[in-house]
């Protein structure tokens, strides 16, 4: 009988002799025997004997692999120290065995992970790595594997190696010299820098100095389909986190960063700032003072020539990070520096360092040295601030502000004065622009950012550099600004009342105003009605007037940042100048093509940025628009004229516009609407139908302002947690269903003269049925857990919305209960599983197949919603009624009204099966309806082709889907979908037309042009000339129609072989010389672009 010994044995023997697949689990095999006890670790060595010491390196490697492999797989943590210290001392004395490496390495990694891997064990294999291999003769594959052992070792047995000390470092640093490999570098860099950072470096310095900046700057370029994901960023930043690992660096890394930075490479350059940045701090004042002045002048040098913003950005954040090293706030040191000359002799490229001898910051407010040079430097600058370096020059002044307290004040107190005196000059009137925009640009240092922004963004070169502020105290007189208060606040403001220099004094305005603290509450309106008055002024602006629309536009962005920080200074300052520009009745209402309809609006689009910067304000601009409303709503039915409507549509779009802000925005003060505001607004619209004829003047009926109201009521209901959902949605259906209009609107119902009863989805006048449009509003969003009405079935509800769509007054009201139709189909469709199977059955027979033709249509259009509401939750139901529909297409009567429908299925734009109004989508649902549907189209107009009338409703099915088809299916399916495309170019509908051919241009552009399209574009051009010359159609279908014909033929000169369409050209010319003289601009100017484009095609 075989024992476990012989069993062992014949899987080493298998394991040695045979090569087949089958042998790579018995190392798993031996170490799940091991872990059960099964087999013993001395037998496993014992069977191993021969492969282990054989002459021929094939099989001495096979006995090596196996145990390194047990090794790996088996419960290390059941190891005792014997074990652990033979396996140890076995496999490290087999690292100097070439063919061995890999499998040895890998094993002594595994041992590591035993808790009796000692620290002697540790130093041992330290020691044999050192002493045995040179790394660098080895493939990437076994260098790498070495560098996982170090890693564990550092991991695991960081003791051994520190005990180690000296040895360790040179034995390492020698071991890396020369590695090129990116994979290999991340894990030599990421231990170098844990060496920098815990071991004892004495000695060490230039030996790890030496193998780390070696590699600076990083040109590494991952090659394409890198398996190893390493970037070259990757490699840059792990290089530099060595770089500022230790303080040592400095004296070493500085001269020679210095160098780097004066490299023609920009990409060198860019690194060094970017690791100076770090480097800086760590390296220390006194290591850094030795450099000040050579690393002043390349970095100003940088700042006035640099080759676009993002450098620029860098090289200031650079001179911040010098600064701040140089003169710190807390701790202070004393710098001793030496006077380094630049190799050049002129005087003025010689910057000393720290006053020839040092830079003292004893005493936290003193600044000598070296700062006061280059802010001399940039003062000279500034005495022309019209001149290109004057901006340079403030942003180098800006950086050294925010490095620190004591170097902020200085910089102001030099700075500040110098501005305001030029300001003043009277033989210097013209520079009082430029001196504002620097002053400007001075004090925006000091406010908080606006917004943080990547070092590495590339911004306008125009757009200010912002860092973060210093910490300095503004307030009860302690700011360095202080002795400039008055003046400041004189020139500022004098400075907005003159043409010339208004941008930029209301840009400084805005700038003293952030700053925290500084402006007493007086001082804060002072500059806010100066703005104010800009904002006015500009929105009246005539060619006459000194103000311009660029001034509105200033001050207005200006207030915006200014209303989060003082809101209540905008309220009692801003706002009333804006809400006394808007009629408060119907007979202040100016005509809407005059002059003064400019007031009006302009004050509307000021009240819309500025309210939704806080919620007060918000809370204060829908209670004065609505104020607003209602006095135009008293008006009686004569007296509405077009203008007052359209004053109405505008109070109603400013509040939904804002609404929308502050949803994007995510504020919480949104919900609270649906009890403060929504209750008002419906019942300016719901009241008037239940009282006297005479309140139902225009606004109250007119439709465009009930589909204002109802999306102000979406946007609100959409932010609703489900409990206020809930109450809602029973307020709603008790008003609109029973007619109790109290709990929906309140107090103001009592006071509301009730002579009609409410009634809108009954038998009510057609006033109330309009108000369907606010009756989905509501519901529509409501959840799919939320119960719309605590008496009436679901069932009954949709039987009810179905029979209102059919029997419409007219096309709003229809399209409204289709809407509301779809949203119930599509979150309720588990409840109304008994609905489906008795109701859809009937409306097919008996309005769809049979009936009038008019009946006939309208049931579809509810069908086709019902289908909608199933088909994006992927209900196979769904699918059953859209393979229903596209049988109606050899229908002479519904056959076109069957092909819309399907667009109307698959089309979003709508937005009532939105993920914001909570329906149930399945995801890629829209990829298998096109998929479903497709086939059927292409199978129907195959079958067709004897048939035309049948074939054109295939041919407008496709059409009406080509805009929400998935781009990757219409190439998948475009060597069957090519041929109807091209026949659809022949529809006589224009905005069909337009739909294919804008299909086909985004087809075009794909990266690589389908050889089907291309040999079918010649016969697709000449379909376009005769598109161009279309004259059937209204003029917005027209316009439509020829912008995409042009659009597309612009871009086929790009993408297609100038021998496809060299037959074509002098005809595409012919027709684009009429095109450039087409009545609208916009087809026009796409003419001349695309005659451009024409023109210059050529072989």
């Amino acid at each position: 009988m075989a024992t476990s010994s012989d069993h062992l044995a014949a899987l080493v023997r298998s394991y040695s002799v045979e090569e087949h697949p089958s042998t790579s689990t018995i190392p798993t095999q031996i170490a799940h025997g091991l872990d059960r006890q099964q087999y013993k670790l001395i037998e496993l060595v014992k069977s191993l004997r021969e492969l282990l010491i054989a002459e021929h390196d094939s099989s001495r490697a096979k006995g090596v692999s196996l145990l390194s492999r047990v090794v790996a797989e088996i419960d290390r943590s059941k190891l005792d120290r014997q074990s652990t210290n033979t396996l140890t001392t076995f496999f490290a004395d087999k690292l100097s065995d070439k063919p061995l490496l890999l499998s040895c390495a890998s094993a002594l990694a595994a041992l590591t992970e035993s808790p009796t891997f000692g620290t002697g064990e540790g130093v041992q294999v330290a020691r044999a790595l050192f002493a045995s291999i040179d790394l660098q003769t080895y493939p990437q594959a076994s260098r790498f594997v070495v560098y996982q052992l170090v890693d564990a070792l550092m991991s695991r047995s960081r003791p051994a190696l520190k005990r180690l000390g000296r040895e360790f470092i040179k034995g390492y640093s020698q071991m890396v010299e020369g590695e090129k490999d990116p994979r290999n570098l991340m894990l030599s860099f990421n231990l170098i820098k844990v060496i920098l950072l815990e071991f004892d470096l004495t000695g060490s310095i230039e030996d790890l100095f030496d193998v780390t900046f070696c590699y600076f700057p990083i040109t590494f370029n991952p090659p394409k389909d890198d398996p190893y994901g390493i970037t070259s960023e990757d490699l840059i930043v792990a290089l530099r986190h060595c770089l500022s690992a230790t303080p040592y660096f400095g004296k070493l890394a500085l001269p020679l960063f210095l160098d780097k930075m004066q490299a023609a490479s920009e990409k060198a350059k860019r690194q060094t700032l970017q690791a100076l940045i770090i480097c800086f701090p760590i390296y220390g004042a006194a290591v850094c003072g030795e450099w000040a002045g050579r690393f002043s002048e390349a970095l100003s040098i940088e700042v006035f020539h640099a080759t676009d913003s993002s450098m620029m950005e860098l090289a200031l954040e650079c001179l911040r990070a010098l600064y701040s090293t140089l003169y710190p706030d807390t701790s202070p040191v004393s710098i001793t520096t030496t006077t380094i000359q630049s190799d050049e002799k002129d005087d003025d490229a010689e910057m000393p360092a720290a006053n020839a001898d040092e830079i003292t910051t004893s005493a936290p407010t003193g600044v000598e040295g070296i700062a006061i040079k280059v802010v001399q430097n940039s003062l000279d600058e500034l005495r022309e601030p019209d001149k290109s370096n004057a901006k340079p020059a403030v942003q180098i002044l800006n950086a050294l502000i925010c490095s620190s307290d004591r170097l902020a004040a200085y910089v102001l107190s030099v700075t500040v004065p110098q501005l305001l005196n030029l300001y003043k000059d009277p033989d210097e009137i013209a520079l009082r622009a430029p001196t504002l925009v620097c002053l400007a640009d001075l004090l925006s240092s000091l406010s908080p950012l606006e917004s943080p922004a990547p070092l590495n963004s590339t911004a306008p070169a125009d757009a200010p550099i912002s860092f973060p502020p210093p910490t300095l105290p503004h307030a009860e007189g302690a700011s360095p600004l202080e002795p400039f208060r008055d003046e400041l606040l004189s020139v500022l403001t004098s400075g907005s009342r003159s043409a010339s220099s208004r941008a930029p004094a209301m840009d400084g305005l805005v700038r003293l105003v952030r700053v925290p603290a500084f402006l007493a509450p007086p001082e804060v309106e002072y500059c806010i009605s100066a703005i104010d008055d800009v904002l006015i002024g500009g929105a009246d602006a005539e060619p006459s007037s000194s103000f311009t629309e660029d001034d509105y536009e200033n001050a207005l962005d200006g207030l915006v940042l200014l209303a989060a920080l003082h809101p209540r200074t905008v309220e009692s300052s801003t706002l009333p100048k804006l809400f006394e520009r808007l009629p408060t009745s119907a007979e202040t209402v100016p005509f809407h093509r005059s002059p003064k309809s400019t007031r009006y609006r302009k004050a509307l689009e000021a009240l819309a940025a500025l309210c939704a910067m806080h919620p007060d304000l918000f809370e204060i601009l829908s209670l004065r628009l609505l104020a607003r409303l209602e006095g135009i709503s008293s008006t009686p039915t004569p007296e509405v004229t077009p203008s007052v409507l359209l004053y109405a549509h505008h109070l109603l779009t400013t509040l939904k516009a804002v609404l929308k802000t502050k949803v994007e925005r995510e504020d919480d003060d949104v919900v609270k609407y649906v009890e403060k505001f929504a209750p008002r607004l419906l019942g300016l619209f719901i009241l008037p139908t239940v009282g006297p004829s005479s309140g139902l003047n225009g606004i109250v009926t007119d439709v465009r302002l009930l589909h204002d109201v109802a999306a102000i009521i979406t946007v609100i209901v959409q932010r609703l947690d489900a409990g206020r959902q809930i109450r809602f949605a029973a307020d709603v259906s008790a008003a609109f269903q029973s007619g109790q209009l109290e709990a929906l609107l309140g107090e103001s119902v009592k006071s509301a003269p009730m002579q009609v009863a409410f009634d809108p989805l009954g038998n009510g006048p057609t006033a109330q049925r309009n108000l369907i449009l606010l009756y989905t509003a509501s519901l529509i969003p409501i959840r799919p857990a939320v119960k719309l009405s605590p008496d009436q079935d679901i069932n009954d509800l949709v039987r009810g919305t179905l029979r209102r769509s059919v029997q419409a007054e007219d096309e709003i009201q229809r399209i409204a209960n289709l809407h509301l139709l779809g949203s119930l189909v599509n979150k309720r469709a588990p409840e109304l599983v008994p609905c489906f199977e008795k109701d859809l059955s009937t409306i097919w027979t008996d309005n769809i197949e049979a009936g009038p033709a008019s009946i006939r249509a309208i049931a579809l259009h509810a069908w086709s919603w019902i289908a909608k509401g199933l088909v994006v939750r992927s209900e196979q139901r769904g699918y059953d009624m859209v393979s229903k529909i596209v049988e109606l297409f050899d229908d002479e009567v519904l056959g076109n009204a069957a092909a819309q429908a399907l667009g109307v299925i698959a089309d979003e734009s709508d937005q009532v099966l939105s993920k914001d109004n909570f329906a149930v989508l399945r995801l890629l649902y829209k990829q298998r309806f096109c998929s479903f549907v497709l086939p059927k189209i292409v199978a129907g107009h195959d079958e067709a082709l004897c048939n035309p009338s049948v074939l054109a409703v295939h041919l407008v099915a496709l059409s009406g889907l080509l805009n929400h088809i998935p781009k990757q299916l219409t190439l998948t399916e475009l060597p069957r979908l090519l041929p109807l495309l091209i026949s659809a170019l022949d529809l006589p509908d224009p905005l069909l037309r337009a739909n294919v051919i804008d299909s086909l241009k985004t087809l075009t552009l794909e990266e690589t042009l389908s050889e089907t399209l291309e040999l079918n574009i010649p016969s697709i051009v000449n379909k376009l000339i005769k598109s161009l010359a279309n004259e059937i159609g209204s003029i917005k279908e027209l316009i439509t129609l020829r912008s995409s014909c042009l659009s597309f033929l612009q871009v086929l000169p790009a993408r297609v072989p100038y021998h496809v369409l060299h037959p074509q050209k002098p005809m595409v010319l012919k027709q684009l010389a009429q095109s450039v003289d087409d009545p609208k601009k916009q087809v026009r100017k796409l003419a001349v672009d695309c005659r451009s484009a024409w023109f210059t095609y050529a072989g």
